[in-house]
């Protein structure tokens, strides 16, 4: 039987660059924002509808705006710190990123694996609100958040497991959306 490695713990700001977006003021500004610009601008309207996993953006950025925000030309992961308070965000597209969420650069890690684990966590983010007020979180209490991480290829099962199973689970809702639109369709037949 092979020896299992016991997990490392370290603290997020030291297996990653953590940074804030940034955000063009003020921000309903239309020269901030260009239909025909190829660099998405990410609202967590999209975050809500896309779990996270950022495929297309409706709103995209001007050149003008490009120059106050932060823009991403490849993946990501991402962490939304007002809001929708600590919901992690994977950018499959070109996006800019407003100041509403923190970006990972150069992780040392798998990113589908910190996905996963900044899922699995987001509830205990609502620890550091004030009563009554809006959870905000900010980029020094998730540089000191510690995580237990394992080696790189566990990080890549345990990644690769995950995202079976959500894939699994996207498929299955597909599937009841389907079967209460056509339950809905039958009952208004029967019911006219």
């Amino acid at each position: 039987m092979k020896k299992t490695d016991t997990w490392e713990q370290r603290k997020l700001g030291d297996v990653s660059e953590i940074v804030r977006g940034a955000s063009p003021r003020p921000i309903k500004d239309p020269k901030w924002f260009d239909d025909n610009s190829q660099i998405g601008w990410l609202r967590i309207s999209d975050v809500t509808e896309q779990n996270g996993r950022i495929r297309h953006l409706e709103q995209h950025i001007s050149v003008l705006g490009q120059e106050k925000t932060r823009v991403l030309k490849s993946q990501h992961l991402l962490l939304s710190i007002a809001a929708t308070v600590g919901k992690p965000v994977m950018n499959y597209i070109k996006t800019g990123v407003h100041d509403g969420f923190l970006i990972f650069l150069n992780p040392k890690f798998n990113k589908e694996f910190m996905f996963q684990w900044l899922e699995m966590y987001r509830p205990s983010w609502q620890k550091y609100g004030q009563p009554g007020s809006q959870v905000n979180l900010n980029s020094e209490l998730v540089k000191n958040q510690a995580v237990s991480f394992p080696d790189i290829p566990e990080q890549n099962q345990i990644s690769l497991f995950a995202e079976k199973i959500d894939n699994l689970i996207t498929l299955h809702q597909r599937k009841l959306e389907k079967l209460e639109e056509l339950k809905k369709g039958l009952l208004q037949q029967m019911f006219v």
